[in-house]
């Protein structure tokens, strides 16, 4: 049970907007609406009463077909808001003091049309209704409005910045139509009891808010950049070398505090915000040494500390929590010397003293990249990566435990183990737990990709069960040189995340995102729920009684439209079944048997000689080192040196460090090719090689590899092989690295010169299907290869497909024109005669 309700509905851009960007909701796009009879409609709306600019327009419009209108408008004349009623050019003013929109609060209003008295009701929430007389009658024809409209003689933009939903049509007190509002994106909103959907114009959707993370603030800073939080003042601060960066999330405005001297930060020093004192501590573990930041003033006190010379990175990454009943930082886990550690350290900041605590047992595994929260006396702890010696070289992994440690007993235990959601899973350096109800929320993402994303993951202490909400933030990681952090901000209720990436250039990219809370997962939208039977019907459809299926299914939807021919909205289709946002699942869950035992396109993927899959061993150095030395292989049947290797992967080393890097991480790579099977690190010529035998072990690059270097033996197999490889997706698509992109180049060129070469001398009447799906491979590399839209066109042509011919043609105009600022020179015609 959720504490917190997530807000949804239409917010409509009003006067502070634009006239081309205001916001409008036809609910009669098509067809115009007949009563027939008695009828009301009823809505809920919100305004925010802090702003008179930008509160004045129209609400609500209803029209009709003989240009008869009744209109609600939202005004502030003279500087107090009201609502307008007008009927019959009559105005009446309607007080909005003893509403719920007073409060900032969602009011009711319902309008009844009384064909049978001749007369119109208003009713604001529970106040007294407002009567007037009505000059319509129930056979005629309407058009519906909310906002902006752009009908006839009536258009007009004037829109007042207000929220709308629940929008009710009731003809004789029976609801006939109700559109709730509650989605995110769409420029069409379902009518969950009718047949038909509204448009809209300009949308924004308040439950978005609920569903994606928005990017409130980018920039970047010379050298290493922490953070820290004030969450009850709703501040970020975010310290540099040279200044307090104090980010208020309510207001999105950034304040610079210059320090009188610089200091020399790295990431092996961390952030706290003390909310006993309002201080800022700064710490480093691996020294034991602390200095305070007065957030107001900007100094600091024994700065000193940011002077004490190279550090042995230790602990780095680790997780650091404040408890303010005892006023102390509890530090726990961390990384450094290729070690991961299971140490707890307790920093009591009344005396400044620092404790290395003993523990009682061994529940707790060495680790780092996990995420933690403190509830009570307990310091909760999900997931991380490290391995139970604590040796980097003795089988890492990623932990998905749940562990609890009590600071009064210095005891851990583990609660439960959540779902493998991703294999190589990690966790963001700090999660939150809803006190309320003790649903956790953690941001997690996949340790071996570097262009990856934070996707957040909800679960309950209580339970094992956890799932996605939100969609996700992209996210750069390259271990210790990558940071983010989640807060919960009380106020405005959203979580707030702070990211950030220290590059190759000394510079710390840093985002801010927020979501409004609670975060709900991503649903579909604009779906009608589906006939139990018509279910049935396509179940039985599906497993071959389709003449029983279909007859059943033209009854369904000859009665459905029976039921709704008085609907004025736009039927819509519908899918037999909604389907389900899919969860990320393991990629190597799969029990069949690979076709390659290495794969290159659509992502890296490696088995092993028993097909088990051991991508996850592959770190994201060892992943690069095999790459270069793979495609050196190929690209020069030399190899690469050694000198190569440490330039393009540990350029930031000094020589006897990258040396030592070097080693180590070959001695690696040697064990896990004796894994895989069928190949060897070799250096017999002075470079490094990997040697295979390609009948041992079969990879998707070498037959690409035989297929585009063979130009003489290019056959219809072969070439149809290439499609298939090439239609998994492009070439290493998971692994982003600056001195891969030339390879990647050339292996796209590689494999659109080939096709295309193949199809100019093929007979396309012979195949067309054969050539439609040539073109689309190439397509998916080079969206405007004249030359594959030259084919696709005339394999379309041939198969009588005309209309698909002149679309694909059209297409490739626009995109032409869009890309190269002028239009194409050849003409329909010309491109099948070609």
């Amino acid at each position: 049970t959720s504490f917190f309700a997530q807000e949804y509905g239409l917010k409509f851009k009003g006067q502070s907007f634009l006239l081309d960007e205001r916001t409008e909701l036809n609910l009669t796009p098509n067809d115009f609406f007949t009563p027939n009879t008695n009828f009301k409609i009823s809505f809920e709306i919100k305004i925010d009463n802090s702003k008179n600019i930008g509160s004045f327009g129209y609400v609500f419009r209803i029209i009709s077909k003989d240009n008869k209108n009744i209109d609600l408008l939202l005004s502030n004349f003279p500087f107090k808001k009201e609502f307008t009623l007008l009927v019959d050019n009559i105005k009446t003013l309607i007080s909005l003091d003893k509403s719920k929109l007073t409060n900032d609060s969602w009011a009711k209003i319902e309008i009844s049309f009384l064909f049978s008295e001749n007369k119109i009701i208003f009713k604001l929430d529970d106040l007294a209704p407002i009567q007037k007389k009505l000059s319509f009658k129930k056979t005629d024809q309407f058009k519906l409005f909310f906002g902006a409209n752009t009908y006839k003689e009536f258009a007009n933009k004037d829109v007042p910045e207000m929220q709308i939903r629940d929008i009710k049509i009731y003809k004789n007190n029976k609801l006939n139509n109700h559109f709730p509002l509650k989605q995110c994106g769409s420029k069409t909103t379902i009518d969950i009891v009718g047949n038909g959907e509204a448009q809209v114009i300009n949308p924004e959707w308040l439950l978005c808010k609920h569903q994606k993370w928005n990017l409130d603030f980018s920039s970047e800073t010379d050298g290493t950049q922490l953070v820290t939080a004030n969450e009850k003042e709703e501040l970020l601060y975010l310290v540099n070398n040279t200044s307090l960066l104090i980010y208020s999330i309510e207001n999105q405005t950034i304040k610079k505090i210059l320090f009188k001297k610089p200091i020399n930060l790295t990431s092996d020093y961390r952030l706290v915000y003390n909310t006993n004192d309002q201080k800022i501590y700064c710490y480093l573990s691996e020294k034991q040494l602390l200095a305070v930041l007065d957030p107001i003033s900007g100094e600091w006190t024994n700065d000193g500390i940011f002077d004490i010379g190279p550090s042995k990175k230790i602990y780095t990454m680790h997780n650091s929590i404040f408890t303010k009943d005892e006023n102390a930082i509890y530090m726990i886990g961390g990384y450094g010397q290729f070690k991961y550690f299971d140490d707890v350290f307790k920093l009591d900041l009344h005396t400044q003293k620092w404790e290395k605590r003993i523990l009682k047992d061994s529940t707790f595994k060495p680790r780092y990249l996990a995420g933690s929260d403190i509830l009570g006396d307990t310091i909760y702890i999900l997931g991380g990566y490290g391995s139970p010696t604590g040796s980097q070289l003795m089988s890492p992994k990623s932990y998905f435990d749940f562990v609890a440690y009590n600071i009064k007993t210095n005891a851990f235990k583990i609660k439960f183990e959540i779902k493998k959601h991703v294999h190589d899973m990690v966790v963001a350096n700090r999660i939150w737990i809803n006190k309320n109800n003790k649903d956790y929320y953690a941001l997690t993402y996949d340790k071996i990709k570097f262009e990856g994303y934070l996707k957040l993951l909800k679960g309950n202490l209580n339970s094992k069960e956890s799932s996605y909400v939100g969609d996700s933030i992209p996210y750069k990681f390259l271990d210790i040189k990558s940071f983010s952090n989640m807060y919960y901000m009380p106020k405005s209720k959203k979580l707030v995340v702070y990211n950030s990436y220290f590059n190759k250039k000394e510079i710390s990219e840093f985002t801010i995102y927020s979501i409004s809370f609670p975060v709900i997962p991503i649903t579909k939208n604009n779906t009608k729920p589906v006939n139990l039977l018509f279910w049935y019907v396509s179940i039985f459809g599906i497993i071959g009684i389709l003449g029983i299926g279909s007859f059943i299914y033209f009854k369904i939807i000859r009665k459905t439209k029976s039921q709704n021919s008085n609907s004025p909205f736009i039927e819509t289709k519908t899918n037999d079944v909604e389907e389900e946002e899919e969860e990320v699942i393991e990629f190597n869950t799969s029990t069949k048997k690979p076709n390659y035992q290495i794969i290159f396109f659509g992502g890296f993927q490696v088995f092993d000689s028993n097909q088990v899959d051991i991508t996850s061993k592959f770190s994201p150095l060892l992943k690069e080192m095999f790459l270069l030395i793979w495609l050196y292989t190929f690209k020069n049947n030399k190899g690469i040196s050694s000198e190569k290797l440490i330039e393009i992967l540990w350029f930031d080393k000094s020589s006897r460090r990258a040396q030592n890097n070097r080693s180590v991480n070959l001695t690696k790579l040697k064990g896990l090719l004796n894994q895989i099977g069928g190949c060897s690190l070799s250096k017999e010529t002075g470079y490094w090689k990997i040697e295979h035998d390609h009948e041992l072990l079969k990879t998707d690059y070498f037959e690409f590899y035989k297929i585009t270097e063979n130009k003489k033996e290019i056959n219809y197999k072969r070439i149809k092989r290439l499609i298939e490889i090439a239609t998994k997706g492009q070439f290493l698509l998971n692994v982003n690295v600056d001195w891969l992109e030339p390879f990647k180049e050339a292996t796209t060129d590689k494999i659109i010169n080939t096709l295309v070469t193949f199809a100019e001398s093929f007979d396309i009447k012979s195949d067309p299907d054969f050539i439609l799906n040539l073109a689309d491979c190439v397509l998916n590399f080079d969206t405007i290869n004249e030359e594959a839209v030259k084919f696709k066109c005339k394999a379309y042509s041939y198969k009588g497909n005309h209309s698909l011919a002149l679309s694909t043609f059209k297409k490739f105009q626009k995109e032409y024109k869009y890309l190269y600022a002028q239009d194409y020179p050849l003409g329909f015609n010309k491109i099948l005669e070609s």
